[in-house]
């Protein structure tokens, strides 16, 4: 299966967030476009492995009580139960996340 933007679920959520989706079996890919100074809050998945890929821009992002700022080309990895935040600085930033299993919310 070959899939794009065109052809995924689109979704814009509070603050202007962009969110393109695939969800296959086991497996979900979720692309966000974050326009500057927007965030997501402190949460935690206690069933989905969380997996991502900055694209560009900058992104704050926060694992338990680790902050760093993603960088194009960086990864990230959320494990269960693991409390993590993100945010974008003064540039919008494109972030892909894969989680396994999908996530029902974004089916």
């Amino acid at each position: 299966m070959y899939f794009n933007k065109d052809t995924m679920k689109k979704e814009v959520v509070e603050g202007g967030i962009t969110r393109y989706i695939y969800t296959g079996a086991h497996m979900q890919v979720v692309e966000y476009h974050f326009p500057p100074d927007k965030s997501f809050p402190m949460h935690r998945h206690e069933v989905h492995e969380q997996m991502g890929l900055l694209v560009s821009g900058r992104l704050g992002f926060m694992l338990d009580d680790q902050e760093t700022v993603l960088l194009p080309g960086d990864y990230y990895h959320a494990a269960l139960n693991v409390d993590h935040r993100a945010w974008t600085l003064d540039e919008p930033a494109v972030l892909v996340d894969f989680f396994s299993p999908p996530r029902d919310d974004l089916k």
